[in-house]
């Protein structure tokens, strides 16, 4: 995606000459809903930095610009918070001022003071872009990893620190770099989790959960948020949708039912869990790197479409997972900014406690003000993010909140009320064998039952055509035999080279083959049955085998 080319400047409006034009802005990145993003670049001496980001807000004429301010100023805040934590994977925050609009250089400022954010420049796309236009392969569990670790660091600070939400996580909000590498963008909506800090619930339809219209929100809304870029790696698609003429129950979107998940029941399970509309059933934030490991190794072992995505083997932290370069001949890496300027279809809202919008004329503006009602924040609780029932799907109706704490938990590896329970089972290995390799080794019983067939035929032949309906159902008793033979043998192996001695069982060739010889055998023995005294013979192989042994 190009930039348009620009040629403006700005500053912050203090004493010092020539601070409004300190920063000259070189390319319009994008605009959204709530702000203006420029590639710039600092001026200092008449020497020039490196690229920077530079964010404009504009102001809201349906708002006051004194609630715009103290919008602006906490998601400010909490971004600069998280960069002097050494928050890692995050759009760092280099500067924040306020100024007059960019201008011309040269010409003298106009207007009031608005808010100016100065972030790194991030070349690179977004997960979105990277999908939709299959500019690059992405890492998948690389990237999930990363932007967990941002929520842990979000939820569950170290002592001193307050919890942050990020409160809009989705795909469009993660930036993939050239090296592969994840970073998580767009903490205009970023809240302390505290009352007087939450005041309003940024919600993008798409991707955000349901608990948004009740005015209820905590870490496990950005749990879902992170499900929504789980589910769209996964599928390609949105994590909601309004389906076309079903009239809607409840205000928020509904669970896309995708057919790549209806064949896959683990994979529908792990998936969805993130996403239930029941907060008090999603994953914890510190489940989340269990809960990747175990959906990165059901992904890699199943046959889903390729979508650009490559899922890493279970266990693999971000740093020692393989890296790809997004770059290709001929596709200049885009530039995306912190500001998610680029809205989509549907854009980010602001949500009053009972679903009501802030209604304004950008759809996808984050605003911040005060609201009638109240916005619930629960306790900083071990369960405040909830444990995911393997019994409730997402999309359901909420359970009572009496009803809550009875809810099973979904079963990651690794739990440790269930480590020895999982564990015992993945060592017992299916007595038949891992799925599909019952079909390997099928040419011997095939042979075999070809053999058994032809001289059956000839001894029916011989027989004569009055007895046909008990020769028909005597050979079906062989078969029906000869398919016990084969199963019984399977299980014996599974019971010997499975269990006992822990041996991968990749194929059934000694089954079939046991299955081979009988119907062999049995094809000797009509062959011994038929009368070859045209040919003048007195030979009888039954007895030439046996004979081998005796």
């Amino acid at each position: 995606m190009s930039n348009a080319t620009v040629d403006l400047v700005c500053g912050p409006a203090d004493p010092l000459p020539g601070s409004e034009q300190s920063y000259r802005l070189t390319g319009l990145l994008g605009s959204g809903g709530q702000a203006d993003v420029y590639q710039a670049v600092r001026v200092s001496a008449g020497i020039s930095s490196a690229p920077l980001t530079v964010k404009v807000f504009r102001f809201n004429p349906n708002d006051t610009r004194e609630h715009q301010y103290g919008s602006w100023d906490k998601g400010d805040a909490v971004l600069m918070d998280l960069h002097s934590r050494g928050v890692g994977s995050i759009c760092r925050r280099i500067d924040a001022f306020y100024g007059r609009v960019p201008h011309r250089p040269g010409s003298a400022p106009h207007g009031d003071p608005v808010p100016f954010q100065v972030l790194e420049y991030l070349p690179g796309h977004d997960l979105r872009q990277l999908l939709q236009r299959r500019l690059g392969r992405v890492d998948a569990a690389r990237t999930l990893r990363s932007v967990a670790e941002v929520m842990s660091a979000m939820h569950r600070p170290p002592t001193g620190a307050h919890p942050v939400l990020h409160m809009d996580l989705k795909p469009a909000n993660v930036i993939i770099g050239p090296d592969g590498s994840a970073k998580v963008i767009d903490f205009t909506g970023a809240r302390y989790h505290t009352p007087a800090h939450l005041t309003t619930i940024a919600y993008t339809r798409e991707t955000a959960g349901p608990e948004a219209h009740q005015g209820t929100v905590g870490p496990a809304y950005d749990v879902h948020g992170f499900g929504s870029i789980a589910f769209y790696l996964v599928t390609g698609a949105s994590a909601r949708t309004d389906s076309p003429g079903h009239e809607q129950s409840v205000p928020w979107a509904r669970l896309r039912r995708h057919p790549v998940l209806e064949t896959n029941d683990r994979l529908r399970e792990l998936l969805t869990a993130p996403l239930d509309d029941d907060p008090a059933n999603r994953p914890r934030t510190d489940e989340l790197p269990r809960w990747i490991d175990e959906l990165a190794t059901v992904v890699s072992h199943s046959k889903l479409p390729d979508l650009g995505v490559d899922w890493a083997p279970s266990g693999l932290s971000p740093a020692d997972a393989p890296t790809r370069r997004l770059d290709r001949p001929g596709v200049p890496p885009t530039v995306v900014t912190p500001a998610a300027a680029v809205p989509g279809p549907t854009g980010t809202r602001v949500m009053k406690p009972g679903g009501v919008p802030l209604t304004g004329p950008a759809s996808n503006a984050v605003r911040d003000k005060p609201i009638s009602g109240r916005v619930h924040v629960p306790e900083q609780d071990p369960r405040q993010e909830g444990a995911y029932s393997p019994g409730r799907s997402a999309g359901s109706a909420d359970p009572s909140p009496a009803n809550r704490g009875a809810l099973p938990r979904l079963r990651l590896a690794g739990d440790p009320e269930e480590a020895h329970h999982d564990h015992a089972k993945e060592d017992r290995a299916p007595l038949l064998g891992p799925p599909g390799s019952l079909a390997k080794g099928f040419e011997f019983s095939v042979i075999g039952g070809l053999f058994s067939l032809i001289m059956w035929l000839l001894w029916a032949v011989e027989q004569g055509m009055e007895t046909l309906r008990g020769q028909v159902f005597s050979y079906l008793f062989v078969i029906a035999v000869a398919i016990g033979l084969f199963f019984l043998i399977r299980l014996a192996g599974g019971m010997l080279w499975g269990r006992w001695l822990g041996a991968k069982r990749k194929t059934a060739r000694l089954a079939h083959l046991g299955t081979g010889i009988f119907l062999f055998m049995v094809g000797l023995s009509y062959l011994e049955q038929l009368e070859w005294s045209w040919l003048d013979l007195d030979f009888s192989w039954f007895d030439w085998i046996t004979g081998l042994f005796g």
